[in-house]
């Protein structure tokens, strides 16, 4: 009886093969993670832009309907509590019994030192604006 023993009929990885694969998923692996923890803080400051661009919109519409949020006050985070909290309308008018606020956002958050919307707002001629900055 004659048996085959052929290469060819082997099946599976050599370990050279196996440690080949391994080396370039580290590699991918190693140029992938910085760029991860980027996208995350690009991702909050979009957050944190976009909420600064609202809290900057709603301010200005209630002005144009009679509430003031900024008054004389020249503390911007003072400011974007009040915004966010917000207020109605009590005097007659088209805007009467009308809110203005956002209350879905965090004023803890909107304000930190570190991140937040405040950081791209300032007070300017009475007026809570976006900065961009």
């Amino acid at each position: 009886m004659k048996v085959n023993n052929h290469l060819s009929s082997k099946r599976g990885f050599s370990l050279v093969e196996m440690l080949v694969v391994i080396a370039v998923i580290g590699i991918i692996a190693a140029i992938a993670v910085p760029n991860i923890g980027r996208i995350n803080d690009s991702a909050k400051d979009a957050t944190y832009r976009r909420n600064a661009q609202n809290l900057a919109s709603v301010c200005a519409s209630a002005q144009a309907a009679g509430l003031d949020f900024v008054g004389t006050s020249t503390n911007e985070k003072a400011v974007i509590k009040k915004v966010i909290t917000g207020n109605t309308v009590t005097d007659p008018g088209p805007f009467q019994n009308t809110f203005f606020g956002v209350p879905g956002l965090n004023p803890t958050d909107a304000v930190s030192e570190t991140a937040g919307a405040a950081k791209y707002l300032s007070i300017s001629n009475g007026m809570l604006q976006y900065t961009g900055n």
